[in-house]
């Protein structure tokens, strides 16, 4: 069998979520909150309509619709607010995004679906998370 780490003699380095390690492609992308997906979604619709009212295939609207359903947070400020929070935190872009849209209530629970903060011992990820849900309940 081939490793497939390596090709044409070149050593690529395999991408691993529990260390934050993304493909290249992903290497300076940002990451986004579903609440931030729906408003620039809708933002887009609002102005192609006021353009002259586009026509967006059904993915777009699909694709609204679930933004919307799966937003916890309805303004800027409060995802403002959020992104600050937990920047502090010494949480990776990555893993603030998916803090903010999975909302896990335990820290037992956040670290299996986000493999990145089991460097986090339990107290201090559940302060985090108790923090963020403080957040969510005030939106």
């Amino acid at each position: 069998m081939a490793d497939h780490s390596i090709r044409r003699g070149v050593v690529q380095e395999e991408e691993d979520l529990s260390v934050l390690r993304f493909p290249k492609d992903l290497a300076n992308a940002k990451f986004l909150l579903n609440s931030e997906v729906s408003m620039l979604l809708e933002f887009r619709k609002e102005s192609a309509e006021n353009e002259g009212g586009a026509e967006f295939p059904q993915s777009f609207h699909k694709t609204l619709a679930y933004a919307e359903r799966f937003s916890r947070y309805k303004n800027k400020t409060s995802i403002k607010q959020v992104r600050s929070t937990l920047s502090k935190q010494g949480l990776e872009e990555f893993e603030i995004a998916s803090l903010a849209n999975l909302c896990p209530e335990h820290s037992d629970e956040a670290k299996s679906l986000i493999t990145s903060l089991k460097r986090f011992d339990d107290d201090s990820l559940q302060a985090i998370l108790d923090e963020l849900s403080n957040l969510r309940k005030f939106n």
